[in-house]
């Protein structure tokens, strides 16, 4: 078995059931309890008042989510449904075939981890795709966070599958994005030409093909995807595609369990998973707060900190070297060494690194009534993956990792690991770290944790975004930045490259920390389609 340690699930209600079948109200998915004087756990509405909140890039697939917390389930229980959701509502950006990372704060435990499952690279010579990491890394995450049971947590996204959704915006705009890719595969374009009327918000959409492979991981669990029928089905799917996966590169593929990198500010921890996109956001965060550089800081200098430390950042994170020696307090006063608060200069590079997918991947951020927390970001390797279909399957397929790439994946947290709380939570898609690491902080140094004063996740998220590289050497600025501040960028030696804008980031912030306090600001970024949705909505 890949999960060694088995769990014996309570027999709970199933959700979204009534009468056995699945039923569809006003775009949300609804459960009458049947037979019994009140809701149980697995029923929605069994959590009265607050039971936490959660913001997803496909606002169908935060509603789904939406549904687990109010049903009593945890917040990987939340992740996980709202996930195999967006994997349909929204393939061009989280298919089955992509890969992610995610962050868990557990409260109760008092534990908090990384689960790497990005997307891996087949065995043999001439591999043109990635071996998908999604689903093993939701059933590790389920495994040893979830409550409620697996089947019952697939069942909308089989439903959505089978059924139909209707188009959404979110949807339509990663479409039209990757029509560069998209357009020559003959599955891809026979796929998404089933869609009558065209690629339009509100046309209904099925995808019967993908509703089977969802009926077989809701019903036969995710061994079947990786060494079972399904999984030598969708080896065939490849190769007839023109790659050179093998059932053994499915089996191979194991997602990591990680200790993050974590960085003490007063009792509470900040805390980013040990991969590329990790490191980055680390090292950025780092180099930020030492000496009170950012604190110190205001206007344009803090933009300017932020594109010197980043650049910096990637750079020494794409040369290589073991998390603790990359974030060490020696490490980041190596890192900033040449770095002037007056003037851009350039950081000694090695690695270039490509900028054009700024609107790829997806993100989920979670958290329930007791605290629990999961901040996820999935990835495609590039907007719609390698716009491939593996025939019979409707999974669309991820690039191969391993080009340096602008997008990488990058969450983080702020929780306190002695008595469970969870103050801060984001997650990124597309060329983020930096902006990830920004926005933790802006809204975590501005703040007073004891009276829950000035930080403002809001302001931070929709506040325009910018990064480089380090190579090219150039400072990649949202369009939105005010004419003013691109001049003084300039002045100071920085050549901007105008985009309309750089990814997209979610995530929450609770100044006096959950669940102790229910007072907090759950964030969906301005430049999504997304939802970010409470009990209080």
């Amino acid at each position: 078995m890949f999960i060694s340690r088995i769990k014996t699930q309570r027999k709970y209600t199933a959700i979204w059931r009534q009468s056995g079948r699945p039923i569809l109200a006003a775009g949300v998915l609804a459960l009458a309890a049947c037979g019994s004087s009140g809701p149980e756990q697995g029923d929605i509405g069994f959590i009265e008042g607050y039971f936490g909140g959660l913001i997803a890039d496909e606002p169908r697939a935060a509603l789904v989510g939406r549904e687990v917390l109010s049903a009593g389930g945890t917040a990987a229980d939340a992740v996980v449904a709202a996930y195999f959701a967006m994997a349909v509502t929204m393939p061009g950006s989280a298919s089955l075939g992509g890969g992610g990372v995610c962050l868990v704060h557990d409260a109760e435990q008092v534990r908090t981890e990384a689960i790497s499952f990005l997307p891996g690279r087949p065995a043999g010579p001439n591999a043109r795709f990635a071996v998908p990491g999604n689903v093993r890394g939701m059933f590790l995450l389920h495994a040893r966070y979830g409550e409620l049971v697996w089947s019952d947590l697939l069942r909308p996204a089989e439903d959505f599958a089978r059924s139909g959704h209707a188009v959404s915006r979110a949807f339509v705009r990663d479409y039209q994005a990757a029509q560069p890719v998209v357009a020559f595969n003959p599955e891809a374009r026979r796929v998404f030409g089933s869609i009558a009327g065209g690629v339009d918000e509100g046309r209904l959409f099925e995808q019967l093909e993908l509703g089977a492979v969802m009926s077989n991981l809701r019903t036969l669990g995710p061994g079947v995807f990786y060494d079972g029928s399904l999984g030598r089905s969708l080896a065939s799917a490849v190769r007839a595609a023109g790659g050179s996966m093998t059932l053994e590169d499915l089996r191979n593929y194991r997602p990591e369990l990680l200790q993050p990198i974590r960085f003490e500010r007063g009792d509470n921890v900040v805390v980013f998973p040990p991969t590329l996109g990790g490191l980055i956001s680390a090292q950025t965060w780092a180099a930020a707060i030492a000496d009170d550089r950012f604190e110190d800081a205001a206007g344009v200098a803090r933009r300017h900190l932020v594109l010197e430390a980043g650049a910096r950042a990637y750079q020494s994170t794409l040369r290589g070297g073991a998390a603790p020696d990359l974030v060490s307090e020696s490490a980041v006063s190596a890192l900033m060494a040449d770095y002037y608060s007056t003037a851009h200069s350039a950081p000694r590079v090695s690695v270039a690194v490509r900028e054009d997918d700024v609107k790829s991947g997806a993100t989920i951020v979670a958290v329930d009534n007791l605290g629990r927390t999961v901040a996820c970001s999935f990835t495609m390797n590039g907007t719609f993956g390698a716009g491939v279909i593996a025939p019979a399957t409707g999974i669309l397929l991820a690039n191969l990792p391993g080009t340096p790439r602008s997008e990488f994946p990058s969450v983080a947290m702020m929780v306190n690991e002695n008595v469970g709380l969870t103050f801060f939570a984001a997650a990124g898609s597309g060329p983020t770290p930096v902006s990830v690491a920004r926005i933790a902080v802006e809204t975590i140094t501005a703040t007073n944790t004891l009276t829950a004063t000035d930080g403002d996740m809001i302001g931070a998220v929709a506040a325009p975004r910018s990064y480089s590289t380090g190579n090219p050497d150039a400072a990649v600025v949202e369009a939105a930045l005010s004419g003013a501040e691109q001049d003084e960028l300039r002045a100071l030696g920085h050549n901007l490259k105008l985009v309309p804008q750089i990814g997209r980031v979610n995530g929450f912030f609770c100044p006096r920390g959950l669940p102790r306090f229910q007072v907090c600001q759950f964030v969906k970024d301005p430049r999504s389609y997304g939802l970010a949705i409470t009990s209080d909505e």
